[in-house]
């Protein structure tokens, strides 16, 4: 009999969902993990933009802008 190989335990989202790993710095440097979050795709692009918006980098760039 052929040898069994070992399945990997890696969890996949549903069609349409994403996996998604969060990982926060704060201003004081503590890193905060939040367990792995399964949600619609959709929702994920909109907070990351949402995120990108609202970012002191964006802000920054924008006011640059304006100014010149």
């Amino acid at each position: 009999m052929p040898a069994r190989s070992k399945r990997s335990t890696t969890r996949l989202p549903r069609h349409g969902n994403a996996l998604v790993s969060v990982t926060v710095r704060d201003a004081n440097g503590f890193l905060h993990r939040y367990d792995d979050i399964e949600t619609d795709l959709g929702a994920v692009q909109e907070a990351l933009a949402i995120m990108q918006l609202k970012s002191a980098e964006m802000d920054a760039a924008h006011r640059s802008a304006m100014g010149a």
